[in-house]
């Protein structure tokens, strides 16, 4: 597993609001009102990140690992490695896309 260090410095720190899960697509919604979007193949496979900060993010293949700063994790199978992730701001402007 290699860390995202793109990833990693753009959503470290922030608090995860609200996890959406719908067919193909993943949406957190962080307390700053910024989300990351992430197309998936499936569900989450693991989500035990819960309601924490955000420490890193992983890749490896086609498999998103979220790490919370208490070391809980959320393991998402990516659509398109890649190409499957955006973080937008509050205003809507993309701050991250990979």
């Amino acid at each position: 597993m290699e860390i995202n260090e793109k990833l990693t410095r753009t959503i470290r720190g922030r608090t995860i609001e609200l996890v959406s899960k719908e067919e193909g697509l993943v949406v957190i919604v962080f307390n700053d009102h910024s989300t990351m979007r992430v197309k998936v193949a499936g569900g989450p496979t693991v989500n035990m990140l819960g309601e924490g900060r955000i420490e890193s993010a992983a890749e490896y293949a086609a498999e998103l690992t979220l790490v919370g700063e208490d070391g809980r994790t959320a393991i998402l199978l990516l659509a398109e490695p890649g190409s499957s992730v955006t973080v937008k701001d509050k205003d809507d402007q993309v701050e991250y896309a990979g």
